[in-house]
């Protein structure tokens, strides 16, 4: 006579183990660091008077530019090294993204556009306008076809794989745009860092749409006109977010009138990267889901 042992505890089911960054919750933590850090630097030197107001150091506003950079390698790049399955080449899309804002979008920018030239004098509606059509489009015109030439055919197989390299090349956009103000500018160290949350911020936040379309259109099938549109939307939520910025510091674009309001300022960039990484993880969540249930439905067929 033979007897089965008994179990005193149900048997555990084996637990999914996650294999790939985790790419929401790290830029969190790289977008908060960067506020916090920012609105210390604010509070030192505007509330608590622990450094001089005109504080012009270029070490340390270099070391302000320098730190969206610093906070990307330590938490996001760090991650991905030691995810079981690490997205390949996203250093080499971040420095690409660097060297073709030095290349292409800094001298248009520059010497074509001059957007603080005219941009401040124009209304709210013309200031939208005006940024979306020249440095917006060109600048997620650039991000775009950074990625599509590059990671898109061969490392994007899901949705978030897009949106880690389009937070990569945009980062480097924002980088390089961050340590040439940094270094050609008269801005002092409080203005400097007010300067480089905003621009990060806002590479960020339109990046990651132009990421959303790159993905969309590499997994699911799309109309001819679904890049373009997505281009245009990214612009047109950069040239939204500059126009709401000349109205939060009151007047202009440029980093004098920043001064005026820095904390509406931060706030604003801050809003605007928040309510992207919000919004994006719901959709493509939902994307996701979706797309697993039909699949799963065609495999019961």
């Amino acid at each position: 006579m033979s007897f089965e042992p008994i179990l005193l505890a149900p048997e555990e089911e084996p637990v999914e183990v996650y294999p790939y960054r985790r790419v929401w919750q790290t830029t969190w933590i790289e977008v908060l660091l960067l506020f916090f850090v920012v609105a210390g630097v604010y509070a030192a030197s505007e509330v608590l008077g622990l450094l001089p107001r005109n504080l012009r150091d270029d070490s340390g506003k270099l070391a302000l530019a320098l730190l969206p950079l610093a906070a990307w390698l330590l938490v996001s790049y760090r991650g991905e090294r030691r995810a079981l399955e690490p997205r390949p080449h996203l250093l080499s899309v971040l420095l690409l993204g660097a060297l073709v804002a030095n290349a292409i979008a800094v001298p248009l920018s520059e010497r074509l556009f001059t957007p603080d030239r005219w941009l401040p004098q124009q209304g709210f509606f013309g200031r939208v306008l005006g940024y979306t059509f020249t440095v917006g489009f060109t600048a997620e015109f650039l991000k775009y076809a950074v990625l599509r030439y590059t990671v898109w055919m061969s490392h994007i197989h899901q949705r978030l794989d897009a949106a880690a390299y389009a937070l990569a090349v945009s980062l480097g956009f924002a980088v390089m745009f961050n340590v040439r103000f940094a270094l050609d500018s008269d801005a002092t160290v409080v203005a400097t860092g007010l300067w480089v949350a905003s621009n990060t911020f806002s590479h960020l936040a339109t990046g990651l749409l132009v990421g959303f379309f790159l993905g969309e259109l590499r997994l699911t099938r799309q109309p001819v006109f679904w890049m373009p549109a997505g281009l245009l939307t990214a612009a047109f939520a950069g040239g939204l977010y500059y126009g709401f910025r000349g109205i939060a510091i009151v007047s202009g674009l440029g980093i004098g009138e920043t001064a005026s309001s820095p904390v509406r300022g931060l706030a604003l960039a801050f809003g605007l990267i928040a309510i992207t990484l919000l919004s994006l993880a719901f959709v493509i969540q939902s994307a996701d889901e979706r797309q697993q249930a039909i699949a799963g439905r065609r495999e019961l067929l």
